[in-house]
């Protein structure tokens, strides 16, 4: 047995990998830059956030429904094939609703919608691709340090999505925000398919397995499903603290710390994947979770109407504090779902994971609208904690196995 390993030195070493998880991690830059981008040109353009709201909801719609199709493609055929079809249309799409918005009247808003929901089906499955391939190219050992620093990186690149949107749409306006992002997520699509072309990934598919398992939906095994629904809570409840922050903000006039406030709990969650990637990497997954549903019921009680005033520097703590379990216990989730779906399986088991936390998160939005309006920033904070601990039940009811294959016959 080896002794143990520093985790991120050892990560570096792998050969490819630190190419392949730069790309990885600019492949989703477009999740957080667009929405911003999307929604001032939108605006400009319609006068009316009625159509924003329609035509961000068809593009979720549309990367929802097609998230298990395109992981079930990437475990069948060529990764790199679906790769540059999937960044040419999702581009494609995003420049057509640019030059819409540019041209066409706003009574055309329904083309644009139409436009939005087949872009959103074209949509890049980087993340999903390289959360099924990190296993493989690490091996058992390193998949859960990996697992980590891309929870870490991703918190890293939420961050920055929206403020290079700001960026470019302070300096030449929404719509070349939009066509930057469009851009960035073609160019890095690319290098991406590259990358894991010269790990030996991602040119002609994999031997296909039969196997019993195999046969059936992923939906049908019991762990998967288990794991599904954790994922599904833990985005709703980070939804509801991330909406519930900014709400405090306005309602104290102070909406420029909601930035800051996000920052700190993001912060948190870099300290504790850091933490967690050198020194712990043993740290029970149950654990983890608790400590993330403590961490959202600590700041529930400091916000209105359970307490009408509180020191700014006390919810800057305790965010920070929070956000150390945050980073920990994704890469905890990411870790399930790698063991509990079948290795050539694996792309569209993140599928159905990107489809439940996109449906998590759009449910978690419109029930925290309806908490804050009617009760303030505290009740939607504690119902995530509610869910998180929902989570911890599931975590900890059962083992999740790795799915072997019954039987392996080369097709």
């Amino acid at each position: 047995m080896s002794p143990p390993m520093s985790g991120v030195k050892d990560l570096m070493k792998v050969p490819g990998l630190p190419r392949l998880f730069v790309w990885s991690m600019l492949g989703r830059l477009n999740v957080s830059a667009l929405p911003i981008a999307l929604s001032l040109m939108l605006v400009r353009w319609s006068g009316s956030y009625v159509v924003v709201g329609l035509v961000g909801c068809a593009l979720t719609l549309g990367q929802a429904a097609a998230g298990p199709l395109r992981g079930r493609a990437a475990d069948r055929g060529s990764t790199g094939r679906l790769l540059l079809i999937t960044g040419v249309g999702y581009t494609a799409g995003l420049a057509l609703i640019v030059a819409l918005a540019a041209r066409a009247p706003a009574s055309g808003w329904p083309v644009v919608v139409v436009v939005a929901l087949v872009t959103g089906l074209s949509a890049v499955p980087v993340s999903q691709i390289s959360r099924a391939v990190w296993p493989r190219i690490v091996g058992s050992e390193l998949t859960p340090a990996l697992y980590t620093a891309e929870a870490t990186a991703s918190e890293v690149v939420t961050t920055t999505g929206p403020l290079l949107a700001s960026l470019v749409i302070a300096v030449a306006g929404p719509y070349w925000a939009v066509g930057v992002t469009a851009l960035l997520t073609l160019v890095s699509t690319l290098v991406f398919a590259a990358a894991l072309r010269r790990v030996g990934l991602g040119g002609e598919p994999l031997p296909q397995r039969v196997e019993r398992l195999a046969q059936r939906s992923l939906l049908a095994e019991g762990p998967f499903v288990r794991v599904v629904v954790i994922s599904m809570l833990l985005t709703a409840a980070i939804f509801a603290v991330n909406l519930s922050v900014v709400a405090w903000t306005q309602n104290i006039g102070r909406p420029a710390l909601a930035g800051v406030l996000t920052a700190c709990w993001t912060a948190g969650s870099l300290a504790g994947g850091f933490a967690l990637s050198t020194f712990a990497r043993g740290l029970p997954r149950a654990l983890r979770v608790a400590g993330m549903a403590a961490g959202m019921a600590a700041l529930a009680v400091l916000l209105p109407p359970v307490l009408g005033t509180v020191p700014l520097w006390l919810v800057v703590v305790v965010l920070f504090l929070g956000g150390t379990a945050l980073a920990p216990t994704l890469a905890a989730t990411y870790e399930q779902v790698a063991e509990a779906s079948p290795e050539d399986r694996r792309a569209e088991a993140f599928g159905w994971v990107a489809t439940a936390t996109a449906g998590g998160g759009a449910l978690s939005a419109a029930l925290t609208g309806v908490l804050l309006d009617a009760y303030g920033p505290a009740l939607p904070v504690a119902a995530g904690a509610t869910l998180v601990a929902a989570a911890l039940v599931l975590t900890v009811w059962g083992r999740t196995p790795s799915a072997e294959p019954v039987e392996e016959v080369t097709a």
